[in-house]
């Protein structure tokens, strides 16, 4: 059981853990939360500590001020803090552009960087890499190309960075679009550290996605592709081994590679990482070790109900330690490469998409990471090779003057096969058993993905904004989550809208019964699959009362014409082509519309290649036509992750108008 979870009860088929949110500031200090709350917060990433163990440099986004007009999207700078604890954190690298992905050359010295400084957005910025002393007196500009660097790696010797490059098209974008003309390739190259030599060391005419040097530096572990077409990006990975030297491919591997796998070549040089996706129909997949000599593949975690990312060896290469989900829960674990024996650090509430949420120092033992909890967005901790977690940071000491609720995870059975499912509720600040209280039942995305115990990004996790305002918050993992093993990911394969949405009609059933949701005023949400999932919902049943739907898809056949990942519905639904009673259709909540009932707010960005606006005018149209208010919102230059915080703002107080007008005020 994850630190600060106990057992509260059990019955009528539904079980709940409790976790306390303490704070410093009183109860009666505290205010409710806004939507400014979580999107002012200065967001920490990318901690690398040094080779001699003494200092941590990481990513700071700070919101920066609000400009009439303009775009308000965070500045990112690199900071700096020691280890011991001895001193606050400090700004060290800064710049009016944004700079992230720092990484330290073995030798400690030197401090190679990702930036877009020296260049502007009306000039057409690029991202280059840069090169800074460990006493940060000294940046200089490594790479001068044009189009993008995307990322590096430090040579084992220090003497070179590889890292992924893709030439501009030079294709405007009022200029005739043609689906035939090919997109540029991303290609591998190696600069000197002095900069004085470049040159391209994969072979031309293909695809790098990722890559890893070999320990002795002669040869690069990569996945490929033919093209960089999404569909090839995702569908037709394939990793390699190349001599770059000679820009020769030596040897292929046919394994089915995750969408998005790492490519980790272990220090003793005996195997290579990467993510295989599960053999059985479904979007899971399972991490697994590839010899690079034979290719012969040792699955990891084989039958263990957990999902693992931002993975990396041990210096020893005994272990694989990475972020592991389980449940609701995120930790920072170690996995031993031979037993199969997981050993937990650390509670990090980390997302299991985010990358380089830690880093280790092999001689001391020590690791940095990245540790969040439902009250507290994430602060540096350092662990010790004692375990004993010390924390390193404090950004955003406001969060104790906002009041937030309690959260319970929860388990129930879909009646229809007795499977547990699983989630959590955020309950009320003040929150009072034995009360009913309106309820929101929020869907994730995915739907391959997971809702996890950490903080509420403010864009999809609305959770503790709705909670802080007097509403129950449940967020159900249902099938086709992670964090349950590869079985439960890919149980909604060939039933996207079956299986699923029973289990959050009978999560929604358990908690009425419990007597924590009011049956009369409960709502509904989601963004991209979660959209999906909302707007099939409210077309099979009428009992929510208000929906805010985001990046859907309201009719699968136009999806698969539309969207970037067309091979989508190929992996979840079999199809195209479409047999004459295709599933897509019958799954389609344009086929339904005209049942909905629930008044709904539907929003997109108008940029959106993964889920077209043009998804959320056909929905909202038939519901219109159906005689259910429903509003449209389109936020025209977002695409389908909103990037300005103008945006997420006029969202977030839209969802919570429109909860508060169709189910009342909180609490």
């Amino acid at each position: 059981m994850p630190a600060g979870l106990t057992s509260v009860f059990v019955s009528g088929g539904l079980a709940l853990l409790v976790c306390s949110l303490a704070s410093s500031t009183s109860a009666s200090e505290r205010r409710a939360a806004t939507p400014l709350d979580f999107l002012t917060t200065r967001e920490a990433s990318s901690p690398q500590i040094s080779p001699d163990g003494q200092t941590v440099v990481f990513v700071l986004e700070e919101p920066g001020p609000r400009q009439h007009g303009q775009p308000w999207r965070g500045d990112q700078d690199l900071w700096r803090v020691p280890t011991d604890g001895s001193a606050p954190p400090r700004r060290w690298i800064s710049s009016p552009e944004r700079d992230w992905s720092p990484r330290w050359s073995p030798n400690g010295g030197t401090v190679a960087f990702l930036s877009k400084r020296n260049t502007t957005e009306s000039s057409g910025s690029t991202t280059q890499i840069y090169l800074v002393d460990a006493d940060g007196d000294k940046v200089r500009q490594l790479t001068h190309l044009a189009g993008e660097v995307s990322r590096f790696r430090w040579s084992p010797d220090g003497r070179s960075l590889a890292f992924l490059h893709a030439e501009d098209p030079g294709v405007a974008d009022s200029a005739p679009q043609l689906s035939n003309r090919a997109q540029p390739l991303t290609k591998l190259y190696r600069v000197s550290f002095s900069g004085q030599q470049l040159e391209m060391i994969s072979p031309p005419a293909l695809n790098v996605i990722d890559f890893d040097w070999s320990p002795n530096g002669t040869r690069i572990a990569a996945l490929t592709s033919p093209t960089a077409k999404t569909a090839d990006l995702v569908n037709a990975r394939q990793l390699i081994v190349l001599d770059p030297s000679i820009r020769k491919v030596e040897r292929h591997f046919s394994n089915r590679i995750g969408w998005d796998s790492p490519v980790l070549w272990s220090p003793d040089a005996k195997f290579i990482h990467v993510d295989l996706w599960n053999p059985s129909p479904g979007d899971a997949w399972s991490p697994a070790l590839i010899s690079p000599f034979d290719g012969q593949t040792w699955p990891l975690l084989e039958g263990v109900r957990a999902t693992i990312g931002d993975t990396r060896w041990s210096a020893d290469s005994r272990f694989l330690m990475g972020q592991l989900l389980e449940g609701n829960q995120t930790s920072l674990a170690k996995i031993d490469r031979e037993t199969g024996s997981i050993q937990r650090l650390i509670a990090s509430g980390a997302n299991l998409f985010d990358k380089d949420t830690y880093s280790s120092h092999e001689d001391s033992g020590r690791v940095v990471v990245l540790k969040a909890s439902p009250s507290t967005p994430a602060d540096l901790w350092l662990i010790g090779s004692d375990q004993n977690p010390k924390q390193l940071t404090r950004l955003n000491p406001q969060v104790q003057k906002i009041r937030f609720g309690d959260v319970r995870e929860v388990h129930w059975r879909n009646p229809d096969d007795g499977q547990k499912v699983h989630g959590f509720v955020i309950l009320p600040f003040g929150y009072q058993s034995g009360r009913r209280y309106p309820m929101v039942t929020i869907l994730h995305g995915g739907p391959t993905s997971a809702w996890q115990l950490g903080w509420s990004d403010g864009f999809t996790n609305w959770g503790q904004l709705l909670a802080s305002n007097g509403y129950i918050a449940f967020f159900p993992n249902v099938r086709g989550s992670l964090g349950a093993g590869v079985d439960y990911a890919n149980a909604n394969t060939g039933d996207l809208g079956g299986i699923d949405y029973v289990d959050v009609i009978s999560g929604v059933d358990a908690l009425v019964v419990e007597g924590l949701a009011d049956p009369n005023r409960l709502g509904l949400g989601g963004y991209s699959y979660g959209g999906y999932l909302s707007s099939w919902t409210i077309t099979q049943t009428p009992r929510f009362k208000a929906a805010v739907s985001g990046g859907i898809i309201a009719d699968l056949i136009s999806f698969y014409g539309t969207t970037d990942i067309p091979h989508y519905l190929k992996i979840h639904l079999g199809e195209p082509p479409f047999p004459e009673r295709s599933l897509a259709w019958q799954r389609s909540p344009l086929k339904h519309a005209a049942q909905v009932k629930t008044p709904v707010l539907f929003y997109a960005g108008g940029n959106d290649k993964r889920t077209s606006p043009s998804q959320v005018h056909q929905m909202h149209r038939a519901v219109e036509d159906a005689g259910v208010t429903s509003l449209k919102v389109i936020y025209p230059e977002e695409g389908h992750g909103f990037v300005d915080r103008k945006n997420k703002l006029d969202l977030m107080q839209r969802m919570l108008a429109w909860y508060q007008r169709y189910l009342g005020p909180g609490g």
